[in-house]
């Protein structure tokens, strides 16, 4: 009898027993679960070595000594949306393919428009004011959002439905993306552009060597005193350092970040002590319904590798697999 292909899956302390099969029971009857608590070392390339496929959740690292080991390696399946950890450029040298599991992609999107309306409304003033028993100043004032602009960062799918969302509020939607060109869902225009017109700025990009540090000083100058940035994805797009000068001398007027360069940020962080910030800890966008929807695009993902065929969700789509044919 033929072997069964393993799927290797790393972090094995964030799995209760049973879990590959309770979430993945197409795929529990066509390949063996392998579980590792390693991150690194000869004991983990010798696992990876073993493995068809290699399944990454949380901050794990994928780097070409990692990608080089797999010689059976068929892909790559990220739990969830992200792949930044994922060396893409030895991944598609090696013609391996890797794929993410986009189903956070309404939660996301709906945390991203929380911030802009929590900023809008200066939710955690009021909040701090009911709790303190103080009279409400009649001369703060909070900020409605229709006829307002959001310019997004990045137009995939999450930045596609936080638009359609801000479209719902009334809000006029403008949208950056290097490969997007034209959409029913906003003025596509350029991103210096976007940055100059828009009174809130939500970041949707991926990271990468072109959009670290996208959102500079530089940019930051072009924005209005008076907008907001929101981020939700990644916390290296935006120059931190950056942007706690912008708004400490004023020149932006708040930000809302579910994301930070350093994570967890250090208590030190100048941006969690800041009045005109509101900072979550990289937990917003999850919930029960994005992680069942993750689980079910990450097996989809791993079963369309097994069958021989590209998953719909790859991200380095220019390489040659070495399984293709197999």
């Amino acid at each position: 009898m033929l072997a069964r292909p393993i799927v290797l899956m790393v972090r094995a302390g964030l799995y209760p027993p049973g879990w590959a099969k309770t979430n993945w029971p197409e795929l529990a009857g066509r390949a063996e679960f392998a579980m590792t608590p390693l991150d690194s070392g000869p004991e983990l390339h010798a696992e990876i070595a073993r493995a068809d496929i290699l399944f990454i959740r949380g901050p794990f690292v994928v780097g070409r000594d990692i990608l080089e080991a797999g010689k059976k390696l068929r892909g790559v399946v990220m739990a969830t949306v992200g792949y930044d950890k994922v060396d893409l450029e030895a991944a598609s040298e090696f013609g391996i393919p890797v794929a993410n599991s986009p189903g956070n992609t309404a939660s996301l999107a709906e945390a991203a428009i929380l911030l802009v309306l929590a900023l809008a409304k200066r939710l955690p003033f009021w909040i701090d004011t009911a709790r303190s028993g103080v009279p409400a100043a009649a001369s703060v004032l909070g900020m409605q959002v229709g006829g307002k602009t959001i310019g997004i960062v990045g137009f995939g799918r999450i930045g596609k439905a936080t638009a359609a969302l801000a479209k719902a509020l009334g809000m006029e939607v403008l949208a950056y993306g290097p490969r997007v060109q034209h959409s029913d869902l906003a003025e596509v225009v350029p991103l210096n552009e976007l940055l100059r017109r828009s009174d809130f700025v939500s970041l949707h990009a991926g990271l990468n060597s072109d959009t670290h540090h996208m959102i500079d000083a530089k940019a930051l100058e072009l924005m209005k005193p008076t907008a907001f940035i929101v981020n939700t994805a990644r916390g290296r797009l935006i120059d931190e350092p950056a942007l706690v000068a912008a708004l400490e001398s004023g020149r932006l007027a708040g930000a809302g970040l579910d994301v930070f360069e350093v994570e967890p940020p250090p208590a030190d962080n100048p941006l969690l002590a800041m009045a005109n910030v509101i900072a979550t800890p990289h937990r917003l966008g999850h919930s029960p319904e994005t992680r069942r929807q993750c689980a079910v695009l990450a097996e989809q993902n791993i079963l369309s590798l097994l069958r021989g065929e590209l998953p719909e969700f790859t991200v380095n789509r220019e390489f040659t697999w070495r399984f293709a044919q197999k």
